[in-house]
C-alpha cells in the first residue's frame, strides 16, 4: 500500500513539475507586448519595424 502511495504523490509531484516547465518555455519564447514595443519604431505606423530590415 504505501508504493502506491509514494507512485500517486510521484506522479502528482511530476505532473506539476511539466505543467511549470512547459508554462516556463512558453514564457520565454513569446515575447510580451512591451517586449514587442520596445523593439518597434517610434510607434510610427507609417514606418515598418526594425526587424524587416530595408530595401
Amino acid at each position: 500500500m504505501l508504493l502506491v502511495k509514494s507512485l500517486v504523490v510521484s506522479a502528482i509531484v511530476a505532473i506539476v513539475l511539466a505543467v511549470i516547465g512547459v508554462t516556463a518555455m512558453m514564457a520565454a519564447l513569446n515575447p510580451s507586448a512591451t517586449e514587442v514595443a520596445s523593439n518597434t519604431s517610434n510607434g510610427d505606423p507609417a514606418v515598418p519595424p526594425d526587424f524587416y530590415g530595408t530595401r
